[in-house]
């Protein structure tokens, strides 16, 4: 508490102030009672108590202990009191003579000792009438994260009862997502005289005025945030932006923690040692608790928590350049024009900047936008998106050699948006669906990284480029998006021939899906990274496709080549509980890696190590489908494209867009069915043969359900052998 002379601006609605008399240097407080038949409204010196505080609510002061009551004339005297904010019609202003006038009149503090009285009294000149507001010392604000999903409970849009949209945003200690507890009462860090409040109806939350709210909020043992039988509920829906409100449940999308006692459990904490062991639980709790309070700390202040960039991603010299660029941002075009039953890309849009880690940049939206359009547009930095977890296969028994976590995601909303990355990382633009525009912003305070655009970026440039200083390299063609180390690229003086492959491979891939001139693949690009710990195995399929960097170099111009990029990529182009998953996930896949090689090379994996011969064998020896290994299950489809050499990978590739044509309730009729997955395969494969293939499926023990059967043999089809087995001479020494 000040007390300066001196007229401040008046305080935005919601905030606490305390009202200090300039003669007295004293604060109206309520110093007994506390509802309005005992309260005594008088002047005490400060003490910080919530009884000297009050909030702005249009022309009403509500107490800050209780925002229910506000202050009021008391009829019939001169005195001030308390009384009910929901009932008052009393409207106070603050003029330009620092006075608080009600009509005619002005809080006074006469100058009669002990001078605890306050009066109204005809307004006058008299410093006895002159007021200064002090906004109350920020106490800290308490942040809701959601233990699921690890973003915060807040105010996504509106800013009032009656427009105010409640759901989740990404940590970076916005208003919007602060929020103080008060009572009962979760009061809203954009505006306090708002609070958290319940919509039974529509089971969710909303915003509600504090002064008469009856809502009585508390955090359960079990980490909830109830309100009766009830809990706030972060649903496993994508995006996971909307909150529910649910019976109180066991599940980890009702628990929360709070960003305070986050704090306090890591005080005298000392930071791990990289790498340490995947058995220890505390410390990586303690990890994922640090970048949780380094996102939502001030930006005015250091991190709390500096985190292991030098292990990775990589630091950026104090010395490089800073710079500030404009970026066009394209969402004329968002989302899938259908459901292609696979994994589609996602809408990411590349850049050739680097956020340096600590650094705060700035992403300057137009304040032409809207907020609905700001909150389609989120900003990732860092591509390297596998979350580590104690249950993650590369971790159980292993150790963790980098953070569990290393790409952050920040919400923006119109004007300026400053955004400090703990990590560091390649600036990604990302969309969701909603309007259909292109925007210009600016973004200031980062790094040129290495960049190639194949077609656009001259070899020539390409030299000057890749020597960039930031810790990681970008490959961008029409097709997909590479991310590597920097240094990775520095030796690559063909990026045209290895982006050509990546696309090349990628046109085979959609191809044998099925996809053609006749049918579009999805739109999107796909991104592959390089990472030196991913979740699981040395590579994975998914969005972005991850490749462990001490198994694979993504730079290299022969891995477009490579079994695994056919491999992870053919993944995300299965349709896996369809059919794929029935005949085996790991096994079908190997179609698209099967056919890529045959176009490419001519060769056949499954020939070099004699897979069908093994395979065959086995079939003759009594083995069934469902007890082959992976190379065996492929071996099984593949029989059905070599007895039918006229048809070929047509048969799948027919296969892949029947699939693709499938009612909504046809094909969730067949995910909830593996048998319903078996025959759909059978069925299809049999029309394409133009051969029922109920003996080959005989053959090896795969059994159809009799109306499959009946369907094909309604068609007239002549029976297909049940020995399919293709015995090409062995290719082994």
């Amino acid at each position: 508490m000040t007390g300066k002379s001196g007229k401040p601006p008046s305080p935005r609605d919601g905030e606490a102030v305390y009202l200090v008399n300039q003669s007295s240097n004293t604060c109206l407080s309520v110093t007994e009672g506390s509802s309005p038949d005992d309260a005594v409204v008088a002047m005490a010196p400060f003490s910080g108590a919530l009884s000297q505080q009050w909030l702005r609510a249009g022309g009403q002061w509500l107490w800050g202990a209780n925002p229910a009551l506000c202050l009021v004339p008391v009829d019939g005297t001169d005195d001030v009191g308390l009384g009910d904010a929901n009932a008052s019609s009393v409207s106070w202003s603050y003029d330009e003579a620092s006075r608080i006038v009600v009509g005619s009149d002005a809080l006074d503090v006469p100058l009669e000792e002990p001078r605890t009285r306050v009066i109204l009294s005809p307004a006058n000149d008299d410093v006895t009438q002159k007021w200064t507001i002090d906004l109350v010392s920020p106490e800290e604000p308490e942040y809701l994260i959601n233990e699921s999903s690890k973003t915060c409970l807040g105010v996504r849009k509106g800013s009032t009862p009656s427009d105010a949209y409640v759901g989740t945003l990404h940590g970076n200690g916005l208003e919007q997502q602060q929020w103080f507890f008060v009572g009962d009462t979760w009061q809203w860090g954009g505006n306090r005289s708002y609070c958290l409040g319940p919509d039974y109806d529509n089971r969710t939350v909303i915003l509600e005025d504090t002064s008469t709210s009856a809502s009585v909020w508390y955090m359960d043992d079990e980490q909830r945030l109830r309100i009766g039988e009830y809990a706030i509920d972060v649903p496993l829906t994508a995006p996971r932006t909307r909150v529910g409100l649910f019976k109180a449940s066991d599940a980890i999308h009702q628990k929360w923690w709070r960003f305070s006692e986050l704090k306090a459990s890591l005080e005298g904490v000392e930071p791990p040692v990289y790498p340490f062991d995947g058995s220890d639980e505390t410390t990586y709790n303690q990890e994922i608790h640090r970048g949780i309070i380094n996102a939502l700390s001030p930006k005015t202040e250091p991190l709390p928590h500096p985190r292991d960039v030098p292990t990775f991603p990589g630091t950026v010299d104090l010395e490089t350049p800073r710079v500030t660029r404009k970026v066009t941002l394209d969402l004329s075009v968002l989302g899938q024009n259908r459901n292609f039953r696979m994994t589609v890309p996602k809408d990411w849009q590349a850049t050739d900047l680097y956020v340096a880690e600590g650094d705060i940049c700035q992403v300057i939206l137009p304040e032409t936008l809207t907020t609905d359009q700001a909150l389609q547009i989120t900003v990732r930095i860092g591509a390297y998106t596998d979350t580590l977890n104690p249950h993650s296969s590369n971790i159980e028994n292993k150790k963790y050699k980098r953070m569990p976590v290393v790409s952050e995601v920040f919400d923006v909303f119109p004007g300026v948006n400053d955004i400090r990355s703990q990590y560091g990382g390649n600036l990604i633009f990302m969309y969701t669906e909603g309007e259909h525009f292109t925007v210009d912003v600016d973004v200031k305070n980062v790094v040129e990284a290495p960049y190639f655009r194949y077609g656009v970026t001259s070899a020539e440039d390409w030299e000057t480029i890749k020597t960039r200083a930031a810790p990681h390299a970008v490959l961008e063609s029409d097709k997909c998006v590479v991310v590597v180390p920097s240094s990775a690229v520095q030796e690559l003086t063909d990026p045209d021939q290895l982006m050509a492959r990546y696309d090349e491979v990628l046109a085979m891939e959609s191809y044998a899906a099925g996809f053609d001139e006749t049918e579009a693949p999805p739109r999107g690009k796909y991104w592959l990274i390089n990472d030196i710990q991913i979740g699981a195995g040395s590579a994975h399929s998914g969005f972005p496709a991850m490749f462990s960097r001490g198994s694979y170099d993504l730079a290299n111009p022969d891995i477009p080549y490579s079994w695994v990029i056919w491999h992870e990529l053919g993944h995300n182009h299965q349709q896996g509980p369809f059919w794929c998953k029935a005949y085996g996930n790991e096994s079908s896949v190997n179609l698209f890696s099967l056919y890529i090689q045959e176009q490419l090379f001519n060769a056949d994996r499954l020939e070099d190590m004699d897979g069908y011969v093994t395979a065959a064998d086995k079939v003759d020896g009594g083995m069934t489908f469902d007890e082959g290994d992976v190379w065996d299950k492929l071996v099984f489809l593949m029989e059905i494209k070599f007895a039918f050499p006229d048809k070929g990978w047509e048969m799948f590739r027919q296969l892949y867009k029947a699939t693709r044509a499938l009612s909504d309730d046809e094909a969730h009729d067949i995910t909830g069915s593996h048998q319903s997955q078996i025959d759909h395969a059978y069925k299809n494969l049999s029309k394409s043969a133009g051969y029922d293939l109920v003996l080959t499926y005989d053959r090896w023990g795969l059994e159809l359900s009799e109306e499959a059967k009946q369907e094909i043999q309604q068609l007239g089809l002549e029976k297909a052998p049940g020995d399919l087995s293709h015995r090409p001479p062995s290719r082994k020494n």
